[in-house]
């Protein structure tokens, strides 16, 4: 997988998700960081810098239409949502339905969630947990930057960079976070920090006032 998928052999990779924090970096960034950056979008992040991504990950919820361009699709979700007849899809991860029961605040060792054989098989909650981080790992990267993967410090709220109205007009609109599910997933941004140092890949995000993620790791201009 890492000399299929990655041939140019890059080592440093940007994420881009769909927090509010996307809408503080600019096309400028993105194409200068695409030099010598993997970059991969989330759902609809990639309706804004599409032209630079090499990989384009969405699940069964907020679809929409994407265009190709020179990104490999890749879906995962519990669910093959009957959307996909019209999407193309290069690669397909279905969720085991086991996988609610085995999130990842449920590992102690994260070898086993991140491991090449188990990518999409677990619930995060959140695609990036699930397989946009374990993806990106099996691609042998040693840094990783994100832009839009915020969170939110309030429960059962979430903000994107795009308005609410638009949300509720995509197919099979993502339901609000379950009550917990912000300050487990930052609580998980935590863990993955340690992971991901431990096998000496570097983390890092957008330093942005609203970016939520765990303290641990450490904050970037662009």
């Amino acid at each position: 997988m890492k000399e299929d998928l990655n041939p140019e052999k890059k080592e440093k990779c940007l994420i881009l998700g769909c927090g509010p924090s996307l809408n503080e970096i600019t096309e400028s960034d993105i194409k200068n960081l695409s030099k010598d950056h993997i970059i991969a979008t989330i759902k609809q992040s990639y309706l804004k810098f599409g032209d630079y991504s090499d990989f384009q990950f969405f699940n069964c919820n907020n679809l929409v239409k994407y265009e190709r361009k020179k990104a490999k699709f890749i879906y995962c979700s519990p669910h093959i949502s009957p959307f996909l007849k019209q999407q193309e899809v290069d690669y397909t991860y279905k969720m085991s339905e086991f996988s609610p029961n085995r999130k990842l605040c449920h590992f102690d060792d994260l070898n086993d969630f991140f491991s090449i054989e188990n990518m999409g098989k677990y619930f995060g909650p959140g695609i990036i947990f699930e397989i946009v981080l374990p993806f990106i790992y099996n691609l042998g990267v040693k840094k990783i930057i994100t832009a839009g993967w915020d969170f939110h410090k309030n429960e059962k709220e979430i903000e994107h960079f795009y308005e609410e109205k638009n949300r509720k007009s995509f197919s099979n609109p993502a339901r609000i976070p379950y009550d917990g599910e912000n300050e487990e997933s930052i609580k998980n941004s935590k863990k993955v920090n340690s992971f991901l140092t431990s096998k000496g890949i570097s983390l890092y995000c957008l330093d942005s006032d609203k970016c939520f993620l765990d303290d641990s790791i450490e904050r970037i201009k662009l």
